[in-house]
Order: structure tokens, then sequence, then C-alpha cells
């Protein structure tokens, strides 16, 4: 019976620990509290971790400047736009956010989308979409560029382009995935896994560069929208909320053998 408390008390511990923290309740599909206001419109891959997460589609058209709230444990993102505003757009079932402007809803040449965070995190997944290897759209083979600030200062330019329906290369740690091929009308979604390894960032920018000619016309540059960023803590914060539950344990157990003396 004392067993059975002990594991109720800690579960509680848990439990207390991440709704002061996040202030906003877990689960697949919850409500998430981003910018004072809620979103529920999480569609699309399920590489993207619904609890830690920010999606195109909690993108506010017209804004250029976006802040989401504890997006995990202790940690705000604040994106800006550069070149135009914010502006969501739907492709086979998934939405992106990119810039009203030469492409409308998409990151073309020139344009961009910085995000800060309050923490050095870790990426865990970034995912791109309408991303294309070219002859759908007379495209040449598309090319997102990523920079990453590591939390040192220094930053690096990383890659991704796509070669194929289903093949991309991508110019950092990780690995590449297709969630919808780069066909016409489908959502040319990648997601990158693991993009700068086990590297804390503090910021991520987001622009679009020349790409190389594969098939068709080639009369179109490099565009495409950010579909979700997934990311961890900071490990630190990890080690803080472990020994939180470490402790809270050790004191039901202390409580349970004085009961039993």
């Amino acid at each position: 019976m004392n067993k059975i408390k002990i594991g109720l008390l800690i579960g509680l511990a848990v439990f207390s620990l991440n709704a002061s923290a996040t202030n906003f309740t877990y689960g697949k599909g919850d409500k998430h509290d981003r910018d004072g206001k809620y979103s529920t419109s999480h569609d699309g891959c399920a590489v993207c971790d619904p609890d830690n997460s920010i999606f195109g589609s909690d993108f506010k058209d017209g804004k250029t400047t976006q802040t989401f709230k504890n997006f995990i444990p202790d940690t705000d993102a604040t994106f800006t736009a550069v070149g135009g505003k914010f502006e969501k757009k739907t492709q086979d079932g998934y939405t992106g956010v990119g810039i009203s402007g030469k492409t409308a809803g998409e990151i073309d040449i020139g344009e961009r989308i910085d995000v800060s965070f309050t923490k050095n995190i870790i990426i865990t997944n970034i995912t791109l979409g309408l991303l294309f290897d070219g002859p759908e759209y007379g495209d040449v083979n598309e090319t997102a560029k990523i920079t990453a600030t590591f939390m040192d200062g220094t930053k690096s330019d990383f890659f991704l382009t796509a070669t194929g329906l289903k093949t991309a290369t991508w110019t950092g740690s990780g690995t590449v995935s297709n969630i919808s091929e780069a066909s016409y009308g489908e959502g040319a979604l990648w997601a990158i896994a693991n993009p700068f390894g086990t590297k804390q960032v503090s910021g991520l920018s987001f622009t679009a560069v020349t790409g190389l000619c594969g098939k068709g016309s080639c009369n179109n540059q490099s565009d495409y929208v950010l579909h979700c960023i997934s990311a961890v803590p900071e490990p630190s914060t990890y080690a803080m909320m472990m020994a939180g539950i470490a402790a809270v344990g050790f004191s039901a157990r202390r409580k349970a053998k004085k009961t039993q003396a």
C-alpha cells in the first residue's frame, strides 16, 4: 500500500513540475498557450512533437513579429519576418508559414524568417515544405538556407536541397526524410531529424538561395515554407527536473518508513 502511495506522490510531482514549467496542458491535440491565444491546428507530420513544437499553422497572417510563450519548458521563441509579413500557405493538407512578398506565403530569396530563443535549446526536428526538385513548377532544385547561432555566439550556414521526388541533401548533422513527395500538388515536405546534432542553439534564420537546374524549364528560383520546429530544453533544465523528482521520491520513501515504524 505504501508503495502505491509513493508512486502516486511521484506521479503528482512530475505533473506539478510540468504544469508549473510550461503553463499549458500536455497531450496531443491540447491547447497550447501561445502568444496569449490558443492553437489546435497541428496538422500533418508525426515527426513534429505536438507538445514541443511551433507549427506554421500557429502563426497569424499580417504580423511581422510573433512570440510563442513556453513552447518548451521555460523557453520562449520570438519570430521576425524580414522582407514582408507572415503569411500561411496550405498544400496537400500541410500548412506552413512564409513571407507575403514575391511568392505569397513562401520564403523567397532576399526574404527571411528569424527566430531567437530565450534559452539555449537543442533542435530535434525542422520540417520544411513546398521545397521542390525542379520540373513540377518550373523550379530549380530548390535550396533552403538555415543559419544557426550556437550557444557560444558562433554562426554556421546549412543547406537543404531537393534532388528528387523523395530525395534531398542536408549539409548538417542528422538525417532527412520525405513526408510528402515533391510532385505536383503534393506537399514537398522534408523533415530534418537532429539537424545540428547535440549542439545547443540560441537562434535560427531561414532564407532561400539560388538553386541549380535539375530538370524542366528551371525558370522559377527557390522558395519554401516553414512547417514546424521541435526542440528540447538545455541539459541543465532536464537535470533540475530530474533532481526535483528524485527529491520528492526520497521524501515520500522517508515518510513511508516512519509510518511503518
